[in-house]
């Protein structure tokens, strides 16, 4: 049979040409949806909005253990972005549950995979990052600083840089995916010289970077501005004077996927700015938190030959109720609150004895300005911690672990003996043991190990508090009779 030798219809393309045609069309439709969806993969990924939070009754924040933003003192969390998150999720009327990140490299990849609903520890706002998420609008604006030590107390071979280009051939240490390793990198480019950029763990936060220059260990790192003041309160032999990026702002992080959640906690940033109370959560952790934590500046007081303060009475009440020497008793009040009953910590600590709130409600003593009612509250306490610690049968060693106890909470105290068994060290030996471990809770190394659960402790501060109760004790003794 002869080929056909006709000519397709007009305006009529052939079949086998027509499938080409659509095939490739299919095959381009797919790439473009393949490309959306790169371009969009949060969309994709596991997270939820707004009505699915509300759903669950609770809102899941992503937040780092550390001195400011998140931590546990006497038993309670506490921090600026811990309160401020709590009280955005009232405001949504669910409940906080805080996922705590135990690597800030790894905040980023939780949030996207469903882990938190926010990320609520300060991120610098990025074209980089925020390509990949959401940022709140700002909560405060920062630049980068290096930190060095000062003129006086640089080690030798680490000269004072006092401009971003005498870095050339200067070591510093930053962690790989933050901003402050971004920002050396720019100046390399711009100014063409080299730094020496080692980037660390994810798990060493910007704070244990700044103690670990302040110690001599490393020469420099960078900070953002509003850290490095605050710590420069508690370390004053730092210098943070040159300036290594431009000023940006800091906000928290939201999933591409969760608009209504942004929107929403954009509307409740924005009222809490205009009422003044993001500005009075920001005194009180990054100002009136340093500034509290002051250390008797006298062994000893006394207005009257024999007396110790003007409650003597109270304190000797208090102290026989619980079975303690009221001159003990007197030298912990002291450490607290140097006698003045209308004293009120940056944390809400009130009166004498600096009882918390919820630790006067389960004595059942509200009015803890009361100084009769506060040694109540605080001895009954007191009284609470014997009995945790009841295990220690050395009275001394004992008497240790409860002094520490109350001013840090016992679960970091706790936390420490669970470290001191796993590096081989004695559970109930305080010196150079569970005192030892309690010191190292301010490490990421310890107070991220699996053993603990309270996270971060500023050791220093409960084991000083314990020495310069005990050493006053003593001094009391010698000259106060029982």
């Amino acid at each position: 049979m002869p080929l056909s030798t006709s000519k397709p219809e007009p305006g009529r393309r052939p079949k086998a040409t027509r499938a080409v045609i659509a095939t490739l069309v299919v095959a381009f439709a797919a790439l473009a949806c393949l490309f959306a969806g790169w371009l969009n993969r949060d969309l994709f990924l596991p997270g939820r909005d707004l009505a699915e939070i509300r759903k669950s009754g609770k809102l899941k924040v992503l937040l780092a253990y550390d001195p400011i933003n998140y931590f546990i003192y006497k038993g309670e969390p506490m921090g600026y972005s811990y309160e401020l998150a709590e009280r955005f999720a009232r405001s949504i009327g669910v409940q906080l549950e805080v996922v705590p990140v135990r690597d800030l490299d790894l905040q980023l990849p939780m949030l996207r995979s469903g882990d938190g609903d926010i990320i609520a520890h300060f991120l610098t706002v990025t074209p980089s990052r925020s390509r990949i998420v959401n940022f709140s609008t700002p909560l405060d604006w920062t630049r980068e600083v290096l930190v060095q030590r000062g003129p006086e107390k640089s080690t030798e071979g680490a000269d004072h840089v006092s401009k971003p280009e005498a870095l050339a051939g200067k070591t510093v240490y930053v962690r790989e995916k933050s901003a402050y390793f971004n920002s050396l990198r720019r100046i390399m480019e711009r100014d063409g010289i080299s730094i020496n950029i080692v980037p660390v763990h994810g798990s060493l936060s910007t704070g244990e970077l700044i103690r670990l220059v302040n110690d001599g260990r490393i020469d420099y790192t960078v900070a953002d501005s509003n850290i490095a003041v605050t710590h420069q309160a508690i370390y004053p032999d730092i210098d943070i004077r040159t300036p290594v990026s431009v000023t940006r702002p800091l906000a928290w992080a939201t999933r591409k996927s969760s608009p209504n959640l942004l929107n929403r906690l954009d509307d409740w940033l924005v009222r809490q700015r205009r009422s003044g109370e993001i500005q009075v959560m920001h005194h009180k952790y990054y100002q009136r938190q340093y500034q509290f934590r002051k250390y008797a500046i006298s062994l000893f007081y006394s207005d009257k030959p024999g007396n110790i303060s003007s409650y003597d009475k109270l304190v000797k009440a208090g102290a026989k109720n619980i079975g303690w020497d009221w001159r003990l008793l007197s030298s912990l009040i002291y450490e607290e609150s140097q006698f003045d009953p209308k004293a009120v910590s940056w944390a809400g600590a009130v009166g004498l004895m600096q009882v918390m709130p919820s630790t006067g409600a389960i004595a059942k003593v509200f009015n803890l300005s009361d100084p009769e009612a506060n040694i109540k509250a605080g001895t009954a306490y007191l009284e609470s911690l014997e009995k945790e610690w009841r295990k220690i049968r050395d009275h001394d060693t004992r008497l240790k672990f409860i002094l520490a106890s109350y001013n840090v909470g016992p679960g970091h105290v706790r936390d420490a003996q669970k470290l001191a068994v796993k590096y081989g060290a004695n559970p109930e030996v305080w010196e150079d043991n569970v005192e030892r471990y309690l010191l190292l809770k301010s490490e990421p190394r310890y107070y991220n190990d699996a053993v603990t659960d309270l996270g971060y402790c500023n050791g220093i501060v409960p084991v000083r508090y314990t020495r310069s109760i005990l050493g006053r004790y003593r001094l009391y003794s010698q000259v106060i009779p029982d």
